[in-house]
């Protein structure tokens, strides 16, 4: 069956030469308008994208591989202070500090092997010369065939930053100073130690390389006491001057942050400016209301003072200033102490003196060897005394006891004497108790024992012994190279005293071996 074609069925006119080129022509067009919605399109971002960074607050910026600075935006401008007209063409060095034009070669160096640079820290100088602290970004720029050709940086202000992480790190050294002073100051017992713990502390929290202390004299006038980096010159010449006079009431810190610019005579100007002082400061020194002097810090720039920095300086000073009210307060106190010890040695060696006198006068009549044994326990209870006084209301040192109540038995030819045991402080009745036991056996020892001879020995030994809560002390005497020793018939005033004194306090008593007369204590060494 034949199908004939239908109407307007013209699918087979492709074929014909006049609709091909209409189909080519309309092809052509849409490539073009295509084309030329492309161009626009780069270009409308292109402009766009200028834009941005035209207006973008941070500094846009270019330059060649030379650092010949090639574009400059307006956030660049802003930043540093140079307009794009005067800066284009010169060299990127122009905005490096002095101690940085290093850093740039290194920079291009590797743009040049296609690394890109992201948040390098480091500082810029404005057309003013003041410094910015700056976070670099760093790219390559290439051209149509992928060489690179320079670079493009993005520098972002990171000045307020660096200022707070400044000033965080300033605080902790100021509260690390402060530690370091209090310590030094809670440990030191003298002036001295506490005039340089105040130094290190005033230069590193102040951060200052010179300081000062002055006080006031007994004539009132300011004297150096303790100083670091001040010359003998500055000293003479300077010293004396202040801010205020000893009666000043309530004294406030006086800060002189340019010393051109401050209200100064002409000399002593000249001889600040001399030493290389540009800024300084005077802290009062006070203690209970009352002005004692100054300590003083040093710059050798310009110094504009913050309140935070007087803060400081002002707790400084009321350390220093407790401190040293403190070590006088004790130091009158120990003059006192001294005056007392002083005046109750001297009356106690009276007493006995007068005690001795007496008993020599109403012993007179008795055998002299018996007065003489009286007379010298008295003398040893008199160098106890006199031993406490020396060393201690309230305690002696074991060998001073020892030193003392054996000195009048020894001989310069022969040590007759071997004493061992630890460094132990007695109680002031166990000292006393001690010394008349010991001058007992010494007596008996150069009468019939070990010291009536020139070949015996005495050894005292002692060691200290825990007994649940309290401590003691174990004391033994042992003769030796000793003529043969008998038993006494009755018991002398050594040994009665030895029993008396010790009792209650451990195992003691006095043994009369054949070898020789051995003695064993226990002393308390509770108060």
């Amino acid at each position: 069956m034949n199908v004939g074609k239908m109407p307007g069925d013209d699918s087979s006119q492709g074929d014909r030469p006049e609709h091909s080129g209409l189909l080519g022509g309309l092809a052509q067009r849409l490539q073009e308008s295509v084309r030329a919605t492309i161009n626009a399109l780069v270009q409308s971002d292109a402009q766009r994208l200028a834009a941005i960074v035209e207006s973008s607050d941070d500094a846009i910026l270019s330059v060649d591989l030379d650092g010949t600075i090639a574009t400059w935006n307006r956030g660049a401008e802003k930043l540093l202070g140079y307009a794009s007209d005067e800066i284009i063409g010169h060299s990127i060095t122009i905005i490096i500090p002095a101690d940085r034009q290093n850093e740039e070669p290194g920079l291009l160096e590797r743009i040049r092997a296609g690394e890109h640079i992201q948040h390098y820290e480091t500082v810029r100088l404005s057309k003013d010369g003041r410094p910015i602290s700056v976070s670099l970004s760093l790219s390559p720029i290439t051209d149509a065939s992928g060489g690179i050709i320079g670079a493009s940086k993005i520098a972002r202000d990171i000045t307020a930053r660096k200022q707070a992480e400044t000033a965080l790190a300033r605080r902790a050294d100021e509260q690390t100073a402060l530690y370091r002073f209090t310590d030094r100051l809670f440990r030191s017992e003298d002036v001295h130690d506490i005039q340089e713990a105040a130094v290190d502390a005033i230069t590193q929290a102040l951060g200052c390389e010179r300081a000062s202390i002055l006080l006031f004299d007994a004539s009132g006038v300011m004297k150096f006491v303790a100083w670091r980096g001040l010359s003998d010159g500055y000293r003479q010449a300077v010293e004396g001057h202040s801010p205020w006079t000893r009666e000043t009431k309530d004294p406030q810190p006086v800060v002189v942050a340019d010393v051109d610019q401050a209200e100064l005579d002409d000399a002593l100007r000249a001889t600040v400016k001399a030493e290389g002082i540009a800024a300084l400061a005077f802290i009062p020194l006070s203690t209970r209301g009352r002005l004692i002097g100054k300590f003083m810090t040093y710059y050798a720039t310009t110094h504009v003072f913050t309140e935070a920095e007087i803060d400081i300086a002002v707790t400084i000073a009321r350390q220093l200033g407790f401190s040293l009210e403190r070590l006088r307060a004790e130091d009158e106190r120990r003059r006192a102490e001294e005056l007392l010890l002083s005046e109750s040695r001297h009356r106690i060696k009276n007493t006995l003196a007068t005690v001795q006198a007496i008993a020599g006068q109403t012993l007179r009549h008795t055998p002299p060897d018996e007065r003489q044994a009286f007379l010298a326990r008295l003398h040893a209870l008199a160098e106890a005394h006199d031993l406490l006084t020396i060393e201690n209301w309230n305690q002696a040192s074991m060998r001073d006891v020892l030193s003392r109540a054996l000195k009048p038995f020894e001989t310069p030819q022969q040590e007759r004497f071997v004493a061992d045991g630890p460094d132990v402080w007695l109680p002031a009745n166990s000292s006393l108790m001690l010394t008349l036991c010991l001058h007992e056996l010494a007596t008996n020892a150069a009468k019939y024992g070990a010291l009536s001879n020139g070949s015996g020995q005495v050894r005292v030994a002692w060691d200290v012994v825990a007994n649940g809560g309290s401590r003691k002390v174990k004391l033994s005497w042992r003769e030796t190279g000793v003529p043969p020793v008998r038993h006494p018939e009755r018991k002398g005033f050594g040994s009665l005293l030895i029993g008396s004194s010790f009792c209650g306090e451990g195992e003691s008593g006095v043994e009369f071996l054949p070898g020789g007369v051995s003695c064993s204590l226990e002393l308390s060494l509770s108060h």
